[in-house]
């Protein structure tokens, strides 16, 4: 499983985010709702990678940032085509 396929993964598995489409240009986006912690969905998508064996060998992670948008937040991965 690639590092892409993983996060698409447990996007779909995990209530309260979903993919943020609006800004392609910026890579993968995940829409983090105002009730959910940023940090604790980033550590456990890490948990996730760790449970499935998926590692980060071409660095697609790199560059990873957060936005605010309201209450939610969009965690942005550049690296990797939305």
């Amino acid at each position: 499983m690639t590092v892409a396929e993983a996060i698409r993964e447990y996007v779909n598995e995990t209530e309260g985010l979903e993919f943020y489409e609006q800004e392609p240009e910026k890579g993968l986006g995940i829409l983090v709702k105002g009730d959910n912690s940023y940090m604790e969905t980033i550590m456990n998508l890490t948990k996730y990678f760790d449970d499935h064996n998926v590692d980060d060998v071409n660095l697609e992670l790199e560059g990873m940032y957060v936005e605010c948008q309201g209450d939610d937040v969009i965690v942005f991965f550049p690296n990797i085509e939305a």
